[in-house]
């Protein structure tokens, strides 16, 4: 049910138990993170587990007089929070990551809203299973992991205790009616070797075995179901068909705009200079003078060719974009729109190339269907990072209409975001205004 992390298997990963690892006992610092897990796995769950008891039971009795129903909510924000923390640990741990099936992460709203919210999630339910399961075994690694020292302790120390025995001697055994027993120095000595080793060989593979039953149940509980797993396969087939077709459709634009703009501006160039060479080689005057306005025309050619070919590459990906981030960008793609736009911008750092080039490209395909269509006298972009999520709003107050039909621009945008996870939604009645929203989630560092 879990993924294994970018990069591969990242520090703590799992090894393979051997010789190296046996001969170390359990002092390795692997054995000693494995040791500190299992313990407070046991601790930590018995501790929510009493609450939850205490909780649930008060809660659901008070909640015929909604004085329970805050408890409940409590509850349920406890357990969440519980499940996250074995998650990360899990992920330190083992280097595999366990991702959270909850379709609302964090409910918002009113409390009552929210609580529902919680309760009607599966994962929720399964939550709670894993707490009781996983502080059951908990107490049962704990007991592995104090005897497992009592041994060691007990064989290390028996020399020191045993003369305080009756007889001054250890039974070891009653068999028809014989008792055997270690009393001499030697048999001591030898009891105390053997119970230590005992200890020392064979508690690494006994806590492997611990820590990968623990983390699996975690694994098998905490991460996603197998209808979830399927959801979420079926989405990325789509998102990957998506992908494609943005990509195809990219690039049949670049074409489009080469062929029709620039290539066919050059090939006129070309014919130009051809002529202007032609006359030139008469040596009349009146040949020169035309040869002169030949290259005249082919100059003006070629800056109408290399402002084109700037423009389709600002459509690509325009360097101020890569230098300067995306509040530069949208400022720079504003002051170049034929509609006055106003860019309200906020976030408190940049996010990844790909995210500011998808919603570059939004923004950019946004303005240029409103200068087209839209019949507005002022736009506007809105950029703001919140929840997690990079939101951004481009609007018109023009005469509206605008629909995300199948093959359209609209949709080409929302192909275009949806490998990122990101969605896009339209509002725009007749008569208008036209609003266009960009959600991706992403991480945003913030600028210190």
């Amino acid at each position: 049910m879990g993924t294994r992390a970018a990069g591969g298997r990242e520090h703590g990963a799992a090894p393979e138990v051997g010789a190296g690892i046996l001969l170390r006992g359990p002092f390795t610092g692997r054995a000693l993170r494995q040791q500190a897990y299992l313990v407070s796995s046991f601790f930590g769950g018995f501790v929510l587990l009493l609450w939850m008891i205490v909780a649930l039971t008060v809660g659901s009795t008070l909640a015929l007089f909604v004085a329970g129903l805050p408890l409940l909510m409590l509850a349920m924000v406890s357990l969440r929070a519980f499940s996250q923390r074995e998650r990360r640990r899990i992920l330190n741990l083992t280097g595999e990551r366990v991702p959270a099936p909850y379709r609302d992460p964090r409910p918002s709203g009113k409390w009552s809203a929210r609580l529902l919210a919680y309760v009607s999630e599966a994962a929720t339910w399964r939550d709670l299973v894993h707490l009781g399961i996983a502080t059951t075994l908990g107490l049962g690694w704990f007991i592995t992991i104090v005897t497992m020292w009592g041994i060691a302790l007990g064989a290390v120390s028996v020399p020191f205790w045993y003369s305080y025995l009756p007889h001054h001697r250890i039974p070891l055994m009653h068999v028809n009616g014989s008792e055997y027993y270690v009393s001499t120095t030697t048999g001591i000595l030898t009891f105390a070797s053997a119970g230590f080793l005992f200890m020392w060989f064979t508690s690494p593979a006994l806590l492997e075995l611990a820590t990968r039953a623990q983390t699996g149940l975690g694994r098998g509980l905490l991460g996603l179901s197998r209808p979830e797993l399927d959801r979420r396969e079926e989405a990325l087939r789509a998102t990957r068909s998506q992908a494609v077709s943005a990509a195809e459709a990219e690039r049949r634009r670049i074409e489009r705009d080469l062929h029709d703009g620039a290539q066919q501006r050059l090939v006129a160039l070309a014919m130009d200079l051809g002529r202007a060479k032609s006359k030139l080689k008469s040596g009349s005057e009146e040949d020169s003078e035309a040869a002169a306005k030949l290259v005249a025309e082919a100059h003006e050619g070629v800056k109408l060719a290399l402002s084109e070919l700037r423009d389709l590459a600002r459509g690509i990906h325009p360097a101020v974009l890569t230098d300067r981030g995306l509040d530069a960008a949208l400022s720079a793609l504003a002051g170049r729109s034929p509609i006055p736009v106003e860019v309200d911008s906020a976030l408190p750092g940049r996010p990844s190339p790909e995210v500011e080039s998808a919603a570059y490209f939004v923004a950019s395909e946004a303005l240029a269907n409103m200068a087209k269509h839209a019949q507005a006298s002022r736009a506007w972009i809105d950029l703001d990072y919140r929840g997690g999520c990079l939101r951004m709003s481009v609007g018109d107050d023009g005469v509206g209409g605008a629909e995300a039909k199948a093959g359209g621009g609209l949709a080409g945008l929302g192909d275009r975001i949806a490998p990122l996870d990101g969605i896009l939604s339209v509002s725009s009645p007749i008569g208008g205004p036209t609003q266009i929203i960009m959600e991706i989630p992403c991480e945003i560092p913030s600028v210190s």
